[in-house]
């Protein structure tokens, strides 16, 4: 990447002092070198420049309330979106670069008293490359059309007829509102997002705000 812009600076330097005049009235053919090594600089470090910007990783996130049979949870989508099929971008050969490190921290506060439930935790994420099952802290995230990761924030626990929070030891949660506060860490760049979420009593009120 450092080497392909050196390219370009240089042979735009090379064509722009060849028409000022710097160096003395080059002829035209000189002018004309010029002019090929600039293009031929551009054509060569283009792509990876339009890599770094235009196919850097993007994290989107879909928060979504799960519902299979009795099993009702709240979750977090995460998905790093390829490159539409008819982006210009596409056709020039620029690509969705993969997440190398994925990692999701999430705390939760009673609305209204301010009480802090959860004041932070790692969360574990599901994804489609995890055969176990049982979810990592860390993880990497290709570009997918489909919600390949997702993250459990919340779920009905049947045997205590209760909310529970996902995490490593699960915690009740009485009925009320919550303001839910999400860390994402994509390759060492953190952002925060927040969202609000119902429980009642029963498997249906859980619900996102």
């Amino acid at each position: 990447m450092g080497v392909s812009f050196l390219i370009i600076l240089f042979a735009l330097a090379i064509l722009v002092l060849a028409f000022v005049g710097v160096f003395g009235r080059f002829p035209d053919n000189w002018e004309w070198v010029g002019i090929v090594l600039a293009g031929w600089g551009i054509a060569m470090g283009a792509p990876s420049l339009f890599q770094m910007m235009i196919g850097r990783p993007k994290l989107l996130t879909s928060y979504e309330r799960h519902v299979i049979e009795r099993k009702r949870a709240l979750l977090i989508l995460l998905k790093n979106p390829p490159l539409g099929q008819r982006s210009i971008w596409r056709k020039l050969g620029v690509r969705r670069d993969t997440i190398e490190s994925l990692i999701v921290s999430f705390g939760i506060t009673e609305v209204g008293t301010g009480k802090v439930i959860l004041l932070i935790a790692n969360a574990k994420i599901y994804s489609d490359d995890d055969p176990t099952g049982i979810g990592r802290k860390r993880i990497a995230l290709p570009p997918t059309i489909s919600s390949e990761a997702a993250v459990t924030i919340a779920l009905w626990d049947e045997t205590k007829n209760k909310t529970v929070i996902a995490a490593d030891t699960p915690i009740e949660l009485p009925a009320g509102v919550y303001q839910l506060e999400v860390v994402f860490g994509v390759d060492g760049d953190l952002r925060k997002e927040f969202m609000k979420f119902v429980v009642g009593t029963a498997a249906d009120d859980l619900v996102w705000l």
